[in-house]
């Protein structure tokens, strides 16, 4: 009887535990199970810094010559769009299929819906609702500059992933990895001190050839995966990269220029950046896989970043009575423009989020302004996620 009595009492506990694990697993959005939470917590801090650096120009002044502020802004501004575009490169390096003409116009179709058809629309109320129908800044820099970029990235790649399969040869792909490297710092030489072409400004020319490099280290990243994870997880690797960021922000954080000298400083600070972030998240990706509260939040957030990145402009707040006020006090300026800025960005982002969520309630709206894919349909086993799944850009 006991026995029995205690068998009832161990399965009426696993029943509501088994309950409460569906719950949680019926309110979560379905593509977040399928996803790699720490990956989805370095984008959302990511985008959280993104939305903080469009907050805090509001009332800085620039060039920053307070070098404790210098410090702390280039800290956490420096490697964000890199960290993006290494991203975008690791999971554009497919290893579960291999590029063909249909796989192409699959991806590019994705990629058009949201990175072209959204952008449009974001652009289209910007302009109406920020610059009040002057779309001079389309000629000037477009603030969605990044998926521009992105998508230009794309076209690149896929052209050259399509010649390295017809040719059965990576040299095609090594030779655009070199001209990736080389061509920021032969174009920024050629071009400094002078003003872009409208075209070449309409289609960002400068910021995809700056930013390609690191799309490119994203794909090499995911060609050597075994070998760019035993990489990071290499304690002198480590040690390297922390102490590079730390000493490159702190001896030229107040040094901005457009120089060559500079350039190479950027490019060193950016890299070792982007490294010291991915190390942070990987050493701890035990705690943000938890699915801790904290963790939960960075996850959402990271799963949502192109939809924050379009929304999160129309609600930039003018702070520009401030500047001048905090980067020339005492240290405390630091820890104001910490407080003000983290606490206004993060602010904008849930706002963005809750309009997110509500735009995504229409698939089509979810599919054509941010490039969602049709939703799966569930059952009760439990299906095994292709790369492309668990990564969806």
């Amino acid at each position: 009887m006991q026995c029995e009595s205690l068998l009832m009492s161990r399965s009426a506990w696993l029943l509501l535990r088994l309950m409460e694990t569906n719950y949680e697993l019926s309110i979560m959005p379905y593509e977040l199970k399928s996803r790699v939470r720490y990956i989805d917590a370095m984008r959302g801090l990511a985008i959280l810094l993104v939305v903080f650096s469009h907050v805090t120009n509001a009332y800085v002044k620039f060039p920053i010559t307070n070098s404790s502020f210098a410090g702390v802004y280039y800290m956490m501004t420096m490697f964000r769009m890199p960290l993006f575009f290494f991203v975008s490169g690791f999971f554009a390096y497919k290893i579960s299929e291999k590029w063909t003409f249909p796989t192409v116009k699959r991806v590019m179709g994705k990629k058009f819906r949201a990175q072209i058809i959204g952008l449009a629309v974001f652009t289209f109320l910007y302009g109406v609702c920020i610059k009040h129908w002057k779309f001079k800044f389309l000629w000037t820099l477009n603030p969605y500059w990044f998926t521009i970029s992105l998508f230009e990235m794309f076209i690149v790649y896929l052209i050259v992933a399509l010649i390295v399969k017809k040719t059965k040869s990576d040299i095609p792909l090594y030779v655009l990895l070199t001209a990736a490297v080389l061509t920021p710092f032969i174009f920024n030489y050629l071009t400094n001190g002078y003003q872009l072409l409208k075209w070449a400004t309409f289609i960002q020319a400068r910021n995809t050839i700056n930013y390609f490099p690191y799309f490119m280290f994203g794909i090499f990243a995911r060609r050597f995966e075994s070998f760019t994870w035993k990489a990071v997880d290499n304690q002198y690797f480590k040690a390297v990269m922390i102490v590079t960021f730390f000493s490159l922000v702190i001896f030229y954080g107040c040094h901005h220029t457009y120089s060559l000298e500079w350039n190479l400083v950027m490019t060193a600070m950016r890299i070792s950046g982007l490294m010291t972030v991915l190390i942070f998240f990987r050493t701890y990706r035990d705690w943000f896989d938890n699915g801790n509260s904290i963790s939960n939040a960075m996850s959402l957030v990271g799963s949502r970043t192109l939809d924050i990145y379009y929304l999160h402009y129309l609600f930039i707040p003018n702070l520009s009575f401030m500047k001048g006020l905090l980067y020339t006090g005492p240290g405390n300026s630091v820890v104001a423009m910490l407080f003000i800025g983290l606490f206004i960005s993060t602010l904008v982002v849930a706002l963005c989020l809750f309009i997110s969520a509500l735009l995504r309630t229409s698939q089509f709206l979810a599919a054509w302004l941010f490039g969602a894919s049709e939703p799966k349909v569930r059952t009760g086993k439990a299906s095994v996620s292709s790369p492309q799944q668990l990564f969806p850009e």
